[in-house]
């Protein structure tokens, strides 16, 4: 070989050796970029921000939006900045899982804050459970949120920060009788939805195994207004001390005006969905004496500072919509407790800090999260509906 050929061949090998080596360090340099924690913590809020159902994801929106904010101004959480992703679901199921597979796959959503109601919360499951992000309901209340219908296990990634319809059954179903002294009971209820259907089975179980008993049922379908086809029937059967009305707060307030009007006089109980302010522009005098629980104190001064730094954000109150800002502001409070005490931000370190959260303080209420149902261990009060208000006469603690 001629020292031409032996310069050429010299000069390949060295060509082929530097492109290896640069190959090697590119490689080397993209395994390290591919286990380097992100920056940023990216949660998401996902909710109905429109149809029907907006107010309640816009004021759950906007309480997430603050404490993001505010945490940000304070250094993040573990010294990352936190990026809120907000994903509207329109109340719908088909929506929810489309929004979740683009905030996981697309977005690198880590945990998501709601959705508002039990239908959509048990959607957002069936997309979490199989990329494993764990997700906390505002005001989901069906035991099916956390729980499997066939057998009662633990959805392993699907938590709950308001009380179940067991947990609300129980506690309206135990006051009913036991301190307002009720024995018999009827019940108007939505036969559409999961959250009407499960509070009357589990008021009706837990209200006679006390001893009481549901002595007449009647039923409504979905966007109803005239309820007094049923109401004739509940008026004319008039074996009982009380009607239980669990529906939401547009339904008991036409239900109430109705009932009055027919000569209905006997006393109302309910829910936790009454406590919206817009229920006094329909239903004042007749609703007034009205007594329903929730799993928080809706008059409780300790709230005072939330409300206006709430009012002076968005210009409006949060009570407004009941519950629903206080809750989700309860969620993040607790996801980033959760990720402190890990001290990491990934998906299973948030799902296990979530299932073991212990005498954790958050804006409602100080709550623990029972491993075995993923139900929150927190006190519920017992609300009378006033002048124009809604007034706190009692409580009760889940333990």
């Amino acid at each position: 070989m001629n020292k031409k050929w032996k310069k050429l061949l010299t000069f390949c090998l060295a060509a082929v050796l530097l492109l290896s080596l640069a190959a090697c360090n590119d490689t080397g340099t993209k395994k390290k970029e591919e286990v380097k924690e992100p920056e940023t913590i990216v949660l998401g809020y996902i909710g109905p921000l429109t149809g029907e159902s907006a107010i309640w994801g816009m004021v759950e929106s906007y309480a997430c939006q603050m404490l993001v904010k505010k945490t940000n101004e304070e250094g993040g959480i573990l010294g990352k900045k936190v990026d809120l992703k907000i994903y509207d679901n329109r109340g719908d199921t088909v929506e929810t899982t489309n929004a979740a597979r683009k905030a996981i796959l697309n977005d690198g959503v880590i945990a998501f804050i709601g959705p508002d109601a039990s239908s959509t919360a048990i959607a957002l499951d069936e997309v979490c459970a199989k990329y494993g992000i764990p997700h906390v309901t505002t005001c989901g209340t069906n035991y099916k949120v956390t729980q499997n219908e066939e057998d009662g296990s633990v959805r392993p990634y699907s938590f709950r920060i308001c009380l179940s319809d067991p947990q609300l059954g129980d506690v309206m179903a135990g006051y009913a009788y036991d301190v307002l002294g009720y024995k018999k009971v009827a019940i108007l209820y939505e036969v559409s939805s999961e959250y009407s259907l499960g509070i009357t089975q589990n008021f009706t179980d837990s209200f006679e195994a006390k001893g009481g008993a549901v002595t007449i049922t009647e039923a409504y379908n979905a966007g109803d207004v005239d309820f007094r086809a049923q109401l004739t029937k509940i008026k004319d059967f008039g074996d009982y001390d009380a009607l239980m009305i669990p529906a939401n707060y547009k339904e008991v307030g036409l239900t109430a005006v109705q009932a009055r009007a027919m000569g209905i006089d006997c006393p109302f109980i309910g829910v936790d969905a009454w406590a919206m302010q817009d229920l006094f522009e329909i239903a004042g005098e007749e609703l007034k004496g009205g007594v329903f629980p929730t799993a928080m104190d809706l008059t409780d001064e300790s709230l005072n500072v939330f409300k206006e730094w709430f009012k002076e954000e968005w210009d409006m109150d949060p009570d407004s919509a009941g519950t629903d800002a206080y809750f989700a502001a309860d969620i993040y409070m607790l996801i980033k407790h959760v990720i402190e005490t890990k001290g990491e931000a990934t998906p299973e370190a948030i799902r296990e800090g979530l299932e073991n959260a212990k005498d954790v303080p958050l804006l409602t209420s100080v709550i623990t999260m029972d491993p075995k149902t993923h139900n929150p261990v927190r006190t519920a009060s017992i609300m009378k509906v006033g002048d124009g208000e809604f007034i706190k006469i009692d409580e009760y603690r889940f333990e």
